[in-house]
């Protein structure tokens, strides 16, 4: 377990957050001119507690900031001391609570929703191939491999949704296999449409049809532009900008770069 600090307390009031910061950092004039508080706070449901005894009626002076700045800290940090123990109760039933103290809580969310990044190398470790002669060594397998790692966070956490539905892979090998789960690459069944054609994923089987496209520019193109149309929805509910002047659409994507 980890103690909470202010860091997360920035997460629902940043607010707060910066005037304790300046009033601990603040010269002494500074502060004297600036800050007008006293031994009180506002909750999150806009509560306004006293810290102390009479604290609404007593002044914060220069010498006494850090005790403001201690005190704030604790109410606001015991304000969902209920619902934080019904989530501990409800966690323990399923994870021992000396394993749960014992991890931090970016080990928790590995475990619970897996990685926030996309490991290739594992889930090519985890993957299966179908079609006539199609292996790892097939040329348009190695491209594709070669072009996933290129891709940038965001567009490998697309690419995961676009096959699969989420974003986030079981956490390691471990939980590939306890899950029972494997990403599979097929040959396309329609050769008509070429380096037209789009890559299509069964999302529900997490199976990727690639087709045999020329080179791996074009693959690289085509891959992008799939998973830019349809990562957020199985139905393309919200369609591709494909004007090339939007910066918008670019500005976070070096990859679009490329094409």
């Amino acid at each position: 377990g980890e103690n909470l600090t202010i860091a997360d307390l920035r997460e629902i009031d940043q607010g707060l957050c910066e005037v304790l910061e300046f009033m601990e950092t603040a010269a002494k004039d500074v502060f004297e001119e600036s800050i007008f508080e006293s031994f009180s706070t506002y909750l999150s449901d806009n509560t306004l507690v006293d810290l102390k005894a009479n604290g609404r009626t007593t002044p914060v002076n220069y010498e006494d900031r850090s005790e403001f700045i201690r005190l704030a800290l604790q109410n606001r940090f015991k304000e969902s001391a209920i619902q934080m123990n019904a989530i501990r109760k409800g966690l323990t039933q399923l994870v021992p609570e000396p394993l749960l103290i014992n991890v931090t809580w970016q080990e928790l969310e590995n475990w619970v929703s897996g990685k926030p990044t996309v490991d290739v190398d594992l889930l090519k470790r985890h993957t299966t191939y179908s079609g006539k002669n199609l292996t790892e060594t097939s040329p348009k397998i190695t491209w594709f491999w070669e072009v996933l790692h290129e891709l940038s966070e965001k567009d490998k956490l697309r690419f995961v949704k676009f096959c699969w539905g989420q974003e986030r892979l079981p956490a390691n090998d471990e939980e590939f296999r306890r899950t029972q789960t494997r990403f599979m690459v097929k040959d396309t069944v329609n050769e008509s449409h070429k380096d037209g054609a789009l890559p299509k994923a069964d999302t529900c089987f997490f199976n990727l049809e690639l087709p045999n496209y020329s080179s791996r520019s074009i693959l690289k193109e085509r891959l992008l532009i799939a998973i830019n149309t349809d990562c957020d929805s199985m139905n393309a509910e919200n369609p591709l900008n494909m004007d090339p002047n939007d910066a918008a659409l670019r500005q976070d994507d070096p990859s679009f770069s490329d094409y």
